[in-house]
Order: C-alpha cells, then structure tokens, then sequence
C-alpha cells in the first residue's frame, strides 16, 4: 500500500506540474506573439527570426515545471531523497535571499508607493513588472547557499555513507543537484534572452506608474538615420510612445551628402502615425544652413506634416536604450545595423559582448554548484567552516572578474567571447578539478583536508 501511495503522489504531481504548464502557456505565449507583432510595426529593421522566438521561449520556460516533474519521477529512491531535502534548503535559503531583498527594496520605496493609488496597489504593479529581473538575479546565489546548506546536513547522513560504501561515485550521488542546477540555468537562459534585461530597463518606469506618475522611458535619445542623413535629438520620449504618445523636445538636423549642415528643425513635440507613416510636429521652428551665410530661421503653422520620412519612434528609442537593458533579439538587431557602419564599428564590441553575457551569465548557476558540491562535501563529519568561507568567497570573485573582463570587452580590449565566457568557464574548469579530486580521496589543499 506504502508503494502504491508513493507512485500515486508521483503522478499526481506529474499531472499537477502538466496542468501547470499548459495554463500557462495558453495564457502567455497568445500574448508573447501580440508584443511581438506590436513590436516588429514600430520596429522594420529588428531582427525578426530572433524576435519571433521570443513566444518559444517562453513556452518553453513554462514547460519547466513538467521536465522537473519528469526528472523526479524517474528518478531512484535516493535521487528523490536528496531533491527533497535540496528543495527544503531551496525555500529557506532563496525564499529567504527573496524576502531580506523585498523588505530592503520596499523599506526605501514605501514611501513613493503611498502617492498613487496605494502603497499594496503600487508594490504590487511594481514587483510584479520587475519580477523576472528579481528572479533572474538573485537564482544563482540562492542555487549556492542551498547547495551550501543541503551538502552540509546530508554529509553525515546514513544514507550518504551507504551509497558511498556500495561503490556510488560522489558525482552519482550528487547528481540530483547538478539537475536542478541544469533547470536553473536553463530558467535563467529564457529570462534573460528577454523579459530579465527589459524589465531592469523599465525600473524607474514602473516606480513612476506605481507612483501615479507619467514617467519617462529615455532622455536625451539620439539616433541617426543614414537613410535620409538626419539625426534626432529627443529630451523625453514618453513609456507609451507605441501607443501614440509624442516625443518632447524635438530636434532634427539634416545633412548633405558631404556631412556639412543643411538645415535643422526644433519641435516642442512630435507624433508619428502608424497608418499612414508621417510625423507630425507641434510649435516648429526650421533653420536652413546655406555655406558662408547666416542661417535663416522660420516657424512653421502646427500641425508641421512630414511624409516622406521613414524612421520610426520605436528605432529612436532603441538606440538610446542601455545596452545592459536590451534583449538578445534587440542585441541580434544593433549587431547587423551597426556592422555596416564604419562610424559606429566601436559600438558592435557592446553589443557583442553583452550578447554573448545573455547566455554565460545563467550558466553561472550550474558553476556555482559544480565548485559548492565538492567544498562542502565531508563524509561523516560536518563540513569544515573554512571550507564555507571558501566557497563564498569563489563565488564572489567570479562575479568580480565577470565585471572587470565584460568592461574589458565593451571597450574593445578584449574579445566578446573570451569576456562573457572565460571567468565562467575557468571556474566550470575548477568545479570540475575539485570534483576529482573529492571524489579520488585527495585533500583539495592543506588548509581544508
């Protein structure tokens, strides 16, 4: 009866974790694909393969749970053992991460909250927006002090000993925690492909609506359209420029062919209009620049129709976008532009880099626990504190040298590849160093044992 109890409750956690899934995705992926198609529109030149992913993706994400379900089911008596007591370590080591940031972060914006509709209203619209950012940054140090507190109690268990002593490798034993590490990885993966870097980029945007404030979403934007040599300066662009809303604080300047100044218009605001392409500008002021005379100026009636222009507020927004705050089809996108122009050739290395840092920096993850794993694994005594405070300190200098060599390669002096990926795979290479040597009995120093 014992058995058949226990088979029951694996699949009906099967069936709830499927369920889940498919909620999910037919509640998501329908919308994912409505962003999309509103994106591509104000953005002609995007990256459409890339963008069209994104649906995927997060379809994807929401088949999480069923894998991880999968994962349980068939998996041995002692597998299952161990995901429990890893899942236990999970909710009080991250769910504790979750809650100290949540009580600092909302200590300092209760106040900003209370000014619109309220301060429940507000935190919610706020965390809510900003979750997949949260979540994204503080999983892989969850994943480390869960690794950290799970190995340090099931060291000394009997059930560790036993399979050690029944011919059980170390990594085989300890396989269910590089499994949730791999899911946790690939969670991280599908939110910083997209929702994790947007949403970080829409920070000081969601703490204005949460406010009751309009917001806005760039200032001082300036791109170039080398198409109809002009170049836009905006001070504000609104959070609903898609939706309509002006651009204020307008300046564009035309150029000849030679690059010389051929005229300049000041506009208080500006307006595109997706059914018909044109822009349409208020209270506008227009210089023509003429060589070896002075410029003549002339205000124009409002509403100033231009028709023949082609750029779209969605193109001017982008380029003033924080590299660090765009997705990997936006990054896909800057790539091919900017690889054409010579001018902007020092701009390709960001893009590049941070491209490459979309997929290294969740796999921090699963290096974290290849490096926790062996540190802390001490049969039959508790593990050492120092052996901790090791550990620890690892992880934190992987995130100091992520930093200085992604400065590196936004800067050119260093190649994209080598500073996204090179101090996440140098330490994958010491995770795996260590394993060996726990596993074949040798101290890993002096110091530790």
């Amino acid at each position: 009866m014992k058995r058949g109890w226990a088979q029951g409750e694996i699949l009906l956690l099967v069936a709830i974790a499927l369920l889940l899934s498919v909620g999910s995705c037919l509640w998501l992926v329908p919308l994912e694909w409505k962003t999309v198609a509103e994106h591509l529109r104000g953005f002609p030149d995007a990256d459409h393969r890339m963008h069209e992913l994104r649906p995927h993706v997060l379809g994807a994400l929401c088949c999480l749970p069923t894998l991880a379900a999968l994962c349980y089911a068939f998996a041995g008596i002692m597998a299952r053992w161990l995901t429990r007591e890893f899942l236990r370590a999970l909710f009080v080591c991250y769910g504790g991460i979750l809650l100290v940031y949540f009580l600092i972060d909302f200590s300092g914006n209760a106040a900003r909250f209370s000014e619109g509709e309220g301060v429940g209203v507000g935190a919610w619209h706020y965390y809510k927006s900003m979750s997949p950012a949260i979540i994204s940054l503080l999983l892989p140090f969850g994943m480390l002090f869960s690794v950290l507190f799970c190995v340090a109690k099931v060291s000394r268990s009997r059930e560790v000993v036993a399979a050690l002593q029944s011919g059980r490798s170390m990594f085989r034993v300890m396989l269910p925690l590089y499994v949730a590490a791999v899911l946790a990885t690939l969670f991280n993966v599908g939110c910083h492909f997209q929702w994790a870097p947007n949403a970080e980029g829409m920070k000081s945007v969601a703490m204005d609506q949460a406010s009751g404030q309009v917001g806005t979403l760039v200032n001082h934007a300036v791109f170039y359209y080398p198409q109809g040599r002009r170049v836009w300066m905006v001070k504000e662009v609104p959070p609903s420029y898609e939706m309509g809303a002006p651009l204020r604080g307008v300046e564009v300047t035309s150029l000849h062919e030679d690059g010389s100044l051929a005229s300049r218009l000041y506009a208080r605001e500006a307006q595109w209009h997706e059914g018909d392409g044109t822009w349409s500008f208020q209270r506008v002021e227009i210089s023509d620049h003429h060589k070896n005379e002075a410029p003549v100026f002339e205000k124009k009636e409002s509403p100033y129709v231009m028709r023949d222009w082609r750029e779209t507020p969605a193109q001017i927004v982008k380029v003033g976008l924080d590299v660090r705050h765009l997705g990997v089809p936006d990054l896909s996108g800057m790539q091919g532009q900017l690889s054409s122009a010579e001018w902007q050739s020092q701009d390709v290395a960001r893009y590049s880099t941070q491209w490459h840092y979309r997929f290294s920096l969740p796999l921090t993850c699963l290096v974290y626990v290849m490096f926790a794993v062996p540190m802390t694994l001490y049969v039959t005594r508790r593990a050492s504190g120092a052996a901790m405070a090791v550990t620890i300190i690892l992880a934190i200098q992987l995130v100091l040298l992520s930093t200085v060599a992604l400065a590196m390669g936004e800067s050119g002096n260093l190649s994209p590849k080598a500073a996204a990926w090179g101090p996440v795979l140098c330490f994958a290479v010491l995770g795996i160093w260590l394993m060996r040597r726990r596993s074949s009995g040798r101290p890993l120093w002096p110091l530790l044992g």
